[in-house]
């Protein structure tokens, strides 16, 4: 899958982990030389399997938007399936409703953050939400004309 043509977004979910090739690669080559490692000095090597727990438990939570769908842990959402779409502002999310009746909610409290003060957290988080949003109620609209907006007007968000 090529995600050069996606938006990219960290975003804390509840799924998997967005392992990428390098990553992948360094995984790997971790794997082997603490297995090298521990068959050579067995107590002392049982600590280099620390080096690929990390690669793996820091790889980032990724939010992608595409062009015609969004990819987030485990979930898809095809922006066509869109039945109907509700934005709380005062909330910080963005539910998406699927004709299968299966929803995604984009809530601006799960995007990180390495602000340190108060006012920039909830600042940054904001402007990250406000953007993600506002480039997927732009897809979902461009992909389907028959979607129920609730809290979201039309004309801001359609391009030419």
């Amino acid at each position: 899958m090529d995600l050069s043509k996606f938006s990219a977004f960290k975003y804390e979910h509840a799924g998997r982990r967005v392992i990428t090739p390098r990553r992948r690669w360094v995984l790997r080559v971790a794997l082997v030389l603490a297995a090298a490692v521990s068959l050579v000095g067995f107590p002392v090597g049982l600590i280099a399997w620390l080096v690929p727990l990390l690669v793996f438990a820091t790889a980032p939570k990724m939010l992608y938007i595409g062009p015609r769908y969004l990819i987030c842990g485990n979930d898809i959402v095809y922006f066509n399936n869109v039945t109907a779409m509700t934005l709380e502002p005062a909330t910080g999310s963005l539910t998406l409703v699927c004709a299968s009746n299966s929803s995604f909610t984009l809530r601006r409290d799960k995007f990180p953050t390495n602000a340190r003060k108060d006012f920039k957290i909830a600042a940054n988080k904001k402007a990250k939400f406000e953007k993600a949003s506002r480039r997927l109620i732009e897809k979902v609209l461009r992909a389907s004309t028959e979607v129920e907006l609730n809290g979201i007007s039309r004309d801001d968000h359609v391009s030419a």
